[in-house]
């Protein structure tokens, strides 16, 4: 006969193959109702690339030693192989934003390597996002629920540190294998989310030395949350049914994975007609298949986002806010040797973070670092690397 503590034991093990199962058989009926899995995944992203990137890509991931795996892929200048000038050059990477994957950046890949300034561009999915691994980032259901009841927090596993730490932490496991010169250094642009995490990765590794320019392309997360914010009870109703979903962690992709196939693919090809409408239909077809792949993968970075950020409205403006601002942190605690620019688009939504970036600007100015600026890229919206590449590629290179 089994001791108390055996059948309990037994009973957990029961429970936890039960749960294995039981998330088994929902990622393969999520599969099957949106015609998705990693294969198709990877499958629209080597079509786009190599479809719309000249230079040749080369799939580069992280050793499976038991620890999560990030999706990444490598371009090399001409003449790397044969040249050691050529390799000396800095590598640059390249970080998407909330939502998006590596593969937005195929009007960049090619100019920056023709440049002659990089020898090497580096590709890269945030963990739980794009193609790289998935794992869990949310509560279990009824106890994030039962919470939600009695406080207005977020519906996620994580605190706003741990948040950033699940992001940038496996990036730095990923960026150690990438074999970069700290002699040479790398460039590191990363992009709206991208570009506040890249932020934060550069503020906690900075005594690696690794990065020589830091590119935050229409970052979110600057300012602190104005301290005439309206509380829930007075914004208007729009307004609360927004931040209802936002604590409750209702996402945009949870949305398309209902829709399921057919339904599913229009949505996310007409919302990326609103995003980007210059694309031609050629590429919006591309970009719209690796999209809609993307979208529907098992969901995971999309549910610690809340845990980094948190929309708020004053009687004057409205805008999603980091629960842990960039701008002292960066004014404060930069290596003064990095070279920053922070860049928005004209007609970027995310240009309301302009002033607390210039407000850092200043401040390192004044700390005798030159090298930090803003620019404004003309006729570009929040998706500026897209919506005027050339001008985008300029402010990079120059």
């Amino acid at each position: 006969l089994l001791s108390p503590s055996g059948i309990l034991l037994l009973q957990c093990v029961r429970n936890s193959r039960l749960k294995l199962h039981q998330t088994m058989a929902t990622r393969l009926a999520r599969q099957w109702w949106t015609q998705s899995n990693q294969e198709t995944l990877l499958k629209s992203q080597d079509k786009l690339l190599s479809t719309l990137v000249k230079t040749q890509a080369r799939y580069i991931g992280q050793n499976n030693d038991g620890k999560c795996l990030l999706n990444g892929v490598e371009f090399l200048a001409p003449e790397y192989e044969s040249s050691a000038k050529v390799r000396d050059l800095p590598t640059c990477v390249l970080a998407h934003g909330y939502g998006s994957g590596l593969g937005f950046f195929f009007r960049n890949i090619d100019p920056l390597l023709q440049s002659g300034k990089i020898g090497r561009v580096l590709t890269v999915d945030w963990l739980g996002m794009g193609g790289s691994d998935r794992p869990a980032c949310r509560r279990p259901i009824l106890r994030g629920w039962a919470q939600e009841l009695s406080a207005r927090v977020c519906d996620s596993r994580f605190t706003p540190s741990q948040a950033v730490d699940f992001f940038i932490d496996p990036f730095e496991e990923w960026l150690e294998q990438q074999q970069i010169d700290k002699e040479n250094r790398m460039w590191f642009v990363g992009h709206s989310l991208g570009g506040y995490l890249a932020a934060r990765y550069a503020l906690k590794y900075q005594h690696e030395s690794r990065i020589s320019k830091l590119i935050l392309a229409s970052p979110v997360g600057f300012p602190m949350k104005p301290i005439d914010s309206l509380p829930e009870s007075d914004l208007p109703g729009s307004l609360r049914l927004l931040d209802a979903l936002w604590s409750s962690n209702v996402t945009p992709q949870q949305i398309v994975r209902i829709m399921g196939s057919s339904r599913g693919r229009q949505a996310v090809k007409r919302s990326l007609q609103g995003r980007i409408p210059h694309l031609s239909d050629h590429d919006i077809s591309l970009l719209g298949d690796y999209l809609y792949h993307i979208t529907v993968a098992h969901p995971s970075g999309e549910f610690a986002i809340n845990s980094l950020l948190e929309p708020a409205a004053s009687a004057n403006s409205m805008g999603v806010y980091a629960r842990e601002p960039l701008e002292e942190p960066l004014s404060t605690n930069l290596d003064s040797s990095m070279d920053l620019r922070i860049l928005f688009g004209e007609k970027d939504w995310m240009r309301f973070n302009e002033d607390s970036a210039r407000s850092v600007v200043r401040r390192l100015k004044d700390q005798n670092n030159t090298n930090a600026r803003v620019h404004i890229i003309p006729e570009a919206g929040h998706h500026l690397y897209v919506d005027n590449a050339p001008e985008f590629m300029r402010r990079i290179l120059e």
